[in-house]
């Protein structure tokens, strides 16, 4: 994370795949699960899991995780105290396409604002518990930010795409005679700039560090149904400053960034 303004501090990256599958399994299992099919524990984890659809690269990741298959492999997933190993079961034609293509690095989507509220409220345990070991003298409140707060972070950096190449993902934004899109057209994710969410490490990072803070997934606010920042499914003026965007329950262009404050312990 990055300190931004008004004391707040806001993390880097979006909540990703990985994070949200390392948050499914740390607060559904146990270290006695040697091995864990998720598929085979629906009725634990299905009040976390995202809807599905099918066509995201996302999705097809949380899926592979989730579907039986013949031959499969064990891939450690660490909570993030480092506290315990769980092995979840995979498919192994999938992990081999999840790992070669940093599948696990896209920005988790396709969540309601109360499943985001129990994540909000999971990394606020471990951030004073483990991870960033708060210090005696303060502890840390997660939370997701009010439009005003995610306005006033909001830089002037350019997400109109004056300069004519693929700067942020928001719609329309891959140019595919550009430098950067002749290299990427044969990419499977990157080639889906401006249609799908992209990297949650992507594009440059603004002024305070923070990157992707306009474009690939629309960020939830503290309001039910506003969300701010753009996304791959809007054009560049509607990831501008102030912007918002309305949503109805989850959608597919839109999840979350953690942001912390620090607070005096009495």
């Amino acid at each position: 994370m990055t300190q931004g303004i008004n004391s707040n501090y806001i993390a880097i990256d979006e909540v990703s795949v990985g994070d949200w599958i390392t948050y499914i399994v740390t607060t559904s299992f146990t270290a006695d699960y040697k091995t864990i099919k998720l598929g085979d524990h629906l009725d634990k984890i299905q009040s976390k899991l995202p809807v599905l659809k099918p066509g995201g690269w996302s999705h097809y990741t949380i899926n592979a995780f989730l579907r039986n298959s013949q031959k499969n492999v064990s891939v450690d997933f660490y909570n993030d105290c480092k506290g315990h190993i769980i092995k979840i079961e995979v498919a192994k034609t999938a992990w081999d396409s999840i790992r070669k293509y940093q599948l696990l690095d896209l920005p988790i989507a396709g969540i309601t604002y109360e499943q985001a509220r129990h994540y909000i409220g999971y990394k606020q345990y471990l951030s004073n518990s483990c991870a960033l070991k708060a210090k005696d003298q303060y502890r840390y409140e997660c939370f997701l930010p009010t439009p005003e707060e995610f306005a006033s972070a909001q830089t002037a950096m350019d997400s109109l795409n004056n300069q004519g190449c693929n700067l942020f993902n928001y719609k329309n934004s891959f140019c595919a005679d550009c430098p950067n899109g002749k290299k990427l057209k044969n990419h499977p994710v990157f080639n889906r700039t401006g249609t799908e969410p992209t990297y949650v490490w992507a594009y440059f990072p603004d002024p305070f560090g923070v990157k992707n803070f306009k474009g690939n997934v629309a960020e939830m606010t503290s309001i039910k149904g506003i969300a701010e920042g753009g996304s791959c499914m809007h054009y560049a003026f509607e990831a501008f400053n102030g912007r918002r965007q309305e949503y109805l329950g989850s959608a597919t262009w839109l999840g979350l960034r953690v942001w912390y404050k620090k607070i005096p312990k009495s």
